[in-house]
């Protein structure tokens, strides 16, 4: 059981696929404009030819090439790391890491 467990959260850690914010803006840029060229060149190779089946095959690979691009966490993606600020307590002062993991309730009972 715990090979099984071993193994999905092996699986779920190489597909997580964090990236950053400007990550974000540079994957959506990039699928809309791949789905946008692919979506013109299959209208008009459809239109050209007179094949509906032609059109949307080229739609298709158009799409698949789009999620090949744009879902992995390529290094462009990742290549802006957000520094995220300390926590501070309820007097603006940096909480200890250990006090900042444990919550509210557990600051509380340790004063």
């Amino acid at each position: 059981m715990d090979q099984v467990r071993a193994k999905l959260d092996q699986l779920k850690a190489s597909l997580e696929g964090n990236i950053d914010f400007v990550g974000q803006d540079l994957a959506e840029q990039r699928a809309k404009w791949l789905l946008w060229s692919s979506a013109l060149i299959a209208l008009l190779v459809g239109a050209v030819l007179q094949s509906v089946r032609l059109s949307l095959g080229i739609f298709a690979v158009g799409f698949f090439a789009t999620l090949a691009l744009v879902l992995p966490p390529l290094p462009a993606y990742t290549a802006h790391p957000v520094k995220w600020l300390d926590t501070l307590d309820e007097f603006g002062k940096p909480l200890a890491p250990e006090a900042a993991v444990a919550g509210p309730s557990e600051t509380r009972k340790a004063r």
